[in-house]
């Protein structure tokens, strides 16, 4: 693709906003497969399959100031670890003396 940053429609963007949520359930009703996930690919299969592609390859304009990471943890669980390499120095003394070997 010759673009890597997608550019967001502001006006199309605002309307998707504030379609109201009755005329989205008059069009549930009235349209089978309305708002339902997959409609799309039997619709029209190589627009979908083009979506598809587009926004896995594009950028977002809009979240390029965000993190990926959207875990909300306290920066001091992060930092304490699993505990994996204390308990294999644990281990690895008791075994050490077993075995008979000093390691101070």
């Amino acid at each position: 693709m010759s673009r890597l940053i997608r550019h967001r429609s502001l006006t199309k963007s605002i309307k998707a906003r504030t379609t109201a949520k009755y005329k989205r359930k008059l069009k549930k009703k009235i349209i089978p497969g309305y708002g339902k996930k997959g409609a799309g690919v039997i619709k029209d299969p190589k627009r979908s399959m083009h979506n598809a592609i587009y926004s896995r390859t594009t950028i977002d304009s809009r979240d390029l100031g965000k993190s990926k990471n959207k875990s909300k943890s306290n920066d001091s669980d992060e930092k304490m670890g699993c505990g994996c390499a204390t308990a294999l120095i644990f281990f690895g003394a008791i075994v050490g003396g077993f075995i008979g070997v000093t390691f101070f």
